[in-house]
Order: C-alpha cells, then sequence, then structure tokens
C-alpha cells in the first residue's frame, strides 16, 4: 500500500510541477516586517505589545517546516511534545512551563491551537501539516480575554491563505531518506470576478517511520511512519464592498503508526524483575539494557502500533463593515475519529498495554464587533463565544495480565463574554485594558471494568465553572523604532473529571487552575531596519495546577488520577534577535529562560516533584542564512540553524530515568533558483547529527511495573524539495 501511495503521490505531483515555473523570493533590505493579528486586528508584528513570534509562509519554507511542532525549534521557551499519545498526529505544547501532557478527552490543553481562529480542543489532531499558510502566531503567557479557552500558558495560532481571486497554481514535490515521498498542490481561481474566487489544496505524505518493532503485532513492524493524505476548498464570496463570506472544509486521513517506543530500564532485582528478564530476547533501548541507546530498530512490543486519525471540519467566517463599526461572525465545526496503540511496558509481555478507540465533535460560534471613538484615539473590541463539545475516549488496557476497560464519554459547554480596549493618551502613550467572563459546564458518564467486574457502572457527575479574567497594559512608543510595553493578565483553564477512576470515588472532580502573568517587554528595529531585537521579561504566580500523575491510593492500589497538584512561581525571560547585514546574509537567534523548580504540591498529592512537565530550564536557537549570485541566471541560498532544549521531566516526577537530558537539533538547507523564474530546488537535512532524544517518557515504577518506556523523536532525515509557483 505504501508503495502505491508513492507512486500516486509522484505521478500526481509530477503531473503538476510539469505545467511551468516561480520567482526567487525578492530581497527586502532588511528584516522583514509581518503583519499579526494576535490582538483580533491587523498591526505590524513590532507594534504589538505583546511577546509574540511570528513566522511568514517564506520562512516556514525556507527552513522546511513541515509541521507545526516543527517550530518550537525556533521559538524560546516553547516545547512540543507528541505527549502520552505517542502520535504524530498530536501536538501538546508547554509555553513558560504551562501546557498538559495528558491527552485524553477530559482534560484541556493549556495552550490552545486555533486554525484561522476556530479553537482545536484535542491534542490528537492538532499537529498541522502546514499545506498552505500564510503565518503562522505563537502568543506567549495567558491570552485568555481575546482568544478564550485555554490559553492559560498561551496560544499557537495558524492562518491559512484566503483565496486570491487571481489564477494561481502552487505545488511542491519532496522526496527523502526514511522512505519520505510528500506532496502538495494549491490551485487559487477566479469563479465571478471581483465576487467570487476559490481554493483548492492537497496534500499527501508517506514515509517508512525511522523505528521498527522486530515483533509486531497486527500490523507493519514500521513504527513512527506516515500514510496521510487531506484536501481543502474554500470559497471567498463578496457580494458587496462591506461584506464578505469565507467558506471553508478541510478533511484528512491518516493511517500511520505510533512513535517507536521501548523499555530504557527494568528493576532485574524487583519482585516482579523476573517478568522481563528472560535472558535477552526483550529488547531494552540504553540504560541496562543489551540493545544499543541509539538503535530504534531493534524494539519489541506486544500492541497494535495503529497510529489512525479521520478530521472532518468547516467553517464560515462572515465579515461586515457596517460604516461606524465591523461586525464579524465565525462559525465551526470540527470532528475526528482516533485509534491509537501504546506499550507502556515497552516489551513483548502483556504487562501494561493500551490501545485508544476515540471520537470527539465540537461546534463553536464567535462574534466580534470593532470599531473606534473619540476621533480614532479609542480602538475598542466587543464580542461572544459559545462552544460545545462531546467525546468518546475507550481505554482497552491489559494490566499485569488482566483486562481493564474504560469508557469514558463526556460533554462540554462553555459560554463567554468579552471586550477590550485601547485609548492614546498621546501619540506615543497608550493604555489598554480588557476582561472576559467565561461559565463552563461539564459532564461525564464513564464505566470501568477490571477482569470482567465493574469497578465504576454508570458513574455520572456534572461541574460549573465560572471565572473573570481581566488584563491591563501600558504601551509606550519611546522613539518611532523602540516600543516599551508592561502589561498583567489573568489565565484560567476550567476543573473536570478524572478520566480513569478505578472506583467511584476516584470520579471526583478537580478545580479550575489559574495563573496571573507580569510582563515587560521592548521590541526594537535599528540599524536602518536592519537589526531587530524583542526583549521580554515575566513573572507568573500558577495556581491549582492540574496534572495527571500515577500513584496508588489509600489502600496501596495502583491509580491513574488528574487533580490540583500545586503551585509554583515562574520567572524568566525571552530574547530574539534578527540581523540583515547586507542584502544577501541573514542572521537569527533566540533564547529563553524559565525558571521551573520550586512546586509546592497540594495536599494529598505529593509525589517528590518540584518540576512541572516537559518545562526545559534554557531553549535557544541560532541560524544564518546566505543568498550568492552563481551566474546571470541562478542563485543559491545556503541556510543552517541550531536548536538546544535543556533536560526535563516529561510526566509529574522526578524519574532520572525517564528524565531527557537535553538535545540539540542542527539543521541546514541549500536552495538553487533562477534569478527571474518561478521554480526552485531546495536540498535539505534536518536533525543532521543524528540526536536520539525523547519525546515523552513514562516511569511505571508506582503501578509495581518496575519498568520505564520512553518514546523517541523523529532521528536524521535528508531530502530533497522541488516547488513551483504560476501566480
Amino acid at each position: 500500500m505504501s508503495v502505491l501511495r508513492k507512486s500516486v503521490l509522484l505521478s500526481s505531483a509530477a503531473a503538476v510541477l510539469g505545467a511551468g515555473a516561480p520567482a526567487a523570493l525578492a530581497q527586502s533590505g532588511g528584516v522583514d516586517q509581518i503583519v499579526v493579528t494576535a490582538r483580533k486586528k491587523e498591526e505590524n508584528l513590532q507594534n504589538t505589545p505583546i511577546a509574540v513570534t511570528a513566522f511568514s509562509q517564506e520562512t516556514l519554507e525556507s527552513r522546511q517546516v513541515f509541521n507545526v511542532n516543527e517550530i518550537a525549534q525556533y521559538v524560546p521557551n516553547l516545547q512540543a511534545s507528541s505527549s502520552a499519545a505517542g502520535s504524530g498526529a498530536a501536538s501538546s505544547f508547554s509555553i513558560r512551563g504551562i501546557g498538559q501532557v495528558d491527552f485524553i478527552t477530559t482534560t484541556d490543553p493549556g495552550v490552545g491551537t486555533y486554525l484561522d481562529g476556530v479553537y482545536l480542543a484535542r491534542v490528537t489532531g492538532s499537529a498541522l501539516e502546514l499545506a498552505d499558510v500564510e503565518r503562522i502566531e505563537v502568543l506567549r503567557g495567558p491570552q485568555g480575554t481575546l482568544f478564550g479557552r485555554n490559553t492559560i500558558g498561551g496560544a499557537v495560532s495558524v492562518i491559512t491563505r484566503k483565496p486570491s481571486g487571481e489564477f494561481g497554481l502552487r505545488a511542491q514535490i519532496t522526496g527523502g531518506s526514511l522512505g519520505r515521498v510528500q506532496g502538495r498542490a494549491i490551485l487559487d481561481m477566479p469563479v465571478i470576478e471581483d465576487v467570487l474566487a476559490a481554493k483548492f489544496t492537497a496534500y499527501g505524505k508517506v514515509t517508512d517511520g525511522y523505528g521498527e518493532d522486530l515483533e509486531p503485532a497486527g500490523g507493519s513492524g514500521e513504527l513512527g511512519a506516515d500514510d496521510d493524505i487531506a484536501g481543502r476548498a474554500e470559497l471567498l464570496w463578496t457580494p458587496a464592498s462591506n461584506a464578505e463570506f469565507h467558506l471553508a472544509v478541510d478533511a484528512s486521513k491518516r493511517r500511520g503508526t505510533a512513535m517507536p517506543h521501548g523499555r530504557v530500564y527494568y528493576d532485574a532485582a524487583s519482585p516482579a524483575g523476573m517478568l522481563f528478564d528472560d535472558g535477552g530476547s526483550n529488547s531494552v533501548i540504553g540504560v541496562n539494557g543489551d540493545v544499543d541507546s541509539d538503535d530504534l530498530d531493534e524494539i519489541t512490543v506486544d500492541t497494535p502500533m495503529n497510529d489512525d486519525l479521520d478530521v472532518f471540519g468547516a467553517s464560515l467566517t462572515s465579515d461586515f463593515d457596517m460604516g461606524a463599526f465591523n461586525l464579524k461572525f465565525i462559525t465551526a465545526y470540527r470532528e475526528q475519529e482516533y485509534e491509537n496503540g501504546q506499550d507502556y511496558d515497552g516489551g513483548a509481555n502483556a504487562l501494561l498495554n493500551q490501545f485508544i478507540d476515540a471520537q470527539q465533535w465540537q461546534f463553536s460560534q464567535e462574534v466580534q464587533l470593532t470599531g473606534t471613538a473619540f476621533d480614532d484615539r479609542f480602538d475598542w473590541l466587543l464580542g461572544g463565544y459559545y462552544f460545545t463539545e462531546e467525546a468518546r475516549f475507550i481505554s482497552d488496557v491489559v494490566l499485569t495480565g488482566l483486562q481493564l476497560d474504560i469508557d469514558t464519554n463526556s460533554k462540554t459547554t462553555s459560554f463567554a463574554g468579552f471586550g477590550q480596549g485601547t485609548f492614546r493618551l498621546t501619540d506615543r502613550l497608550s493604555v489598554t485594558g480588557g476582561v472576559r467572563y467565561t461559565a463552563e459546564k461539564k459532564e461525564i458518564v464513564i464505566d470501568t471494568i477490571l477482569g470482567g467486574a465493574p469497578l465504576v457502572l454508570d458513574g455520572m457527575d456534572e461541574q460549573t465553572f465560572n471565572a473573570i479574567t481581566p488584563k491591563g497594559s501600558i504601551e509606550l512608543q519611546a522613539t518611532d523604532q523602540v516600543l516599551l510595553y508592561a502589561s498583567v493578565a489573568q489565565g484560567f483553564r476550567s476543573g473536570g473529571f478524572n478520566g480513569r477512576p478505578f472506583s467511584p470515588t476516584d470520579l471526583a472532580p478537580f478545580d479550575e487552575e489559574t495563573t496571573t502573568s507580569f510582563e515587560v517587554g521592548v521590541k526594537s528595529d535599528l540599524a536602518d531596519n536592519r537589526l531587530r531585537i524583542n526583549l521580554a521579561g515575566f513573572y507568573n504566580k500558577y495556581k491549582d495546577i492540574q496534572l495527571t500523575a500515577t500513584t496508588t491510593d489509600s489502600m496501596g492500589s495502583f491509580i491513574v488520577i488528574t487533580d490540583n497538584a500545586g503551585k509554583i512561581d515562574l520567572y524568566g525571560f525571552e530574547a530574539e534577535v534578527q540581523a540583515a547585514p547586507t542584502d544577501q546574509f541573514f542572521l537569527f537567534g533566540s533564547v529563553g529562560y524559565t525558571k521551573n523548580d520550586g512546586l509546592t504540591p497540594q495536599e494529598g498529592f505529593d509525589f517528590g516533584s518540584d518540576t512541572l512537565p516537559l518545562a526545559s530550564e534554557w531553549t535557544a536557537s541560532v541560524g544564518g542564512e546566505y543568498t550568492h549570485r552563481l551566474s546571470d541566471r541562478f542563485e543559491a541560498i545556503a541556510s543552517a540553524d541550531y536548536a538546544y532544549r535543556s533536560s526535563y521531566y516529561p510526566q509529574f516526577n522526578n524519574s532520572e530515568i525517564a528524565k531527557e537530558d537535553g538535545y540539540g537539533l542542527l539543521n541546514a538547507r541549500l536552495q538553487l533558483q533562477p534569478v527571474d523564474s518561478n521554480w526552485s530546488l531546495t536540498f535539505w537535512g534536518k536533525n543532521l547529527t543524528d540526536e536520539v532524544y525523547r519525546s515523552f517518557g513514562q516511569d511505571s515504577a508506582v503501578s509495581g511495573i518496575p519498568t520505564v518506556v520512553a518514546y523517541f523523536a523523529p532521528t536524521r532525515e535528508y531530502g530533497v524539495t522541488f516547488s513551483i509557483d504560476l501566480n
């Protein structure tokens, strides 16, 4: 099937690419100016008093960023993980130490992911493939006033290109190591001139993966493999000069395999150690095992490694210019079905295995009213938001030989009203204030059956959560090139229920969590726009933290529970620098620091941890790009970058064995293109030093299973991409 899909992709892409050829990217003569909508209005990135990193489509393509998770290499204090799902389709973000590693439908992410203003409620399905993106904005710090649900740590906003109303054809085909064949094609076309435009996007990807299961159960032995296909259709209708309707429908289908994961430790001296010590036939990756730690082709697990996902979505954005104000509606529906296998004992024994079957659908409606007053000195926004979600999450677990089935059905209904205004006291001094009121209701029905015996039968509960989250800031445009700002904002994530109850008492709800964030920053474009320096410092008081942990109850029985774990004061800084000393030479770099220890556990939730999951103390990146004219007709663009992330714990415990010790990733590219033409050829390599590092880890010792399992991120890969643009 993989070979057939590759043949189809190659043939289709070749037919598209054979049609002609696009121009080289124009040199700006300085650092690029990017327009963002971080405050729900279009404004220059450098005039936005928020710690935000933005990537244009040109930047994403020049760095060969294929998936939204890859931007974490270039954003200070941002981490991306597959979470416990171990899925290539999952995206669990953490910003400044705040996130959520759990992927069950009864927990919500701590960093919101948005697609064209539509909130994506689940971790699975949010690792978006970037087929036709205008830009990505990463907003650090709580964004509850304007972005709303579950942006207590920040927001990752993906904005796609609208139909242009003019004929255009863009396409790419990529071939590379690990069996990668990837293609995309975007057709832009007018339907009725100046009235109706359409755009169609097709995308496909297959890879052979970067790990091997030696004894596959129920499927391919390839791990981390992809077999994805997706499409998107859009209409842009402008019936009058003051009205616009943008309809988008997308669908995707994934038939991949889970990330390579295996046992990195077992305690052979423990009472249960004999279950693992079978003379070496159980492969162990590293630490005390008999297989080299960087050999991901020597894994032996006994759970089907399916990583299947089907997603459908539709949205309608309606804009009206009413003269005195603008009115916008964002109406959206999304649904997904998901199957995934994980082997949490990491070996061929049926000790702690899990297979997930989940379905989810969501509907949201947002309305925004914007305008100006007081001779255009006051910009204001008022809005309302409605969101509803229903989900079913079925866990089929093998626990030391016993079958454990957990069937969770949940429903969320959320209402919010919000407003924000910016008043210019002088031409250079402004103040901003905003507030959001949120009311959420959550319901759950759950069954837990162990070995045929019901532990929880028709467990039911419902809870409501309310919050007021204000924001205030002051901004000083010190010079035309330098902006200073200071802000304070509150964030909120509603509570919920423990989705893995082993008894009726385990079904107890957990409370909402909150953060109060103080931030100061400076944004500057210097040296005739050839040097950009953006700095931010922050201090967060983070309380009632929602975390999932594996532990034992008062009777000594193994449980997995989600609860409010404690509080912590987080503080740190970020610096981002871009420089264009000449028209041919471009440099960039960033550094982020988050002080993440000192966690104070709440009573009854003490597991010896003093740090938050996934939170590295240091993140840094540096890179450069050089353009060289080869002849009158051709030029070459050479670029390279290096990203570093310091150590972190994947779960809410201080397991030194599950810990990732930190890593660095080296990437490089060489692009060849005609000076005045419309095609390019890019040779690229990612993780060129073949760094083996962990995306997630699970220490199951507390459950009585003396083993640690690690999930491994992609290894070295290289390839070539041919691009064409017929606009």
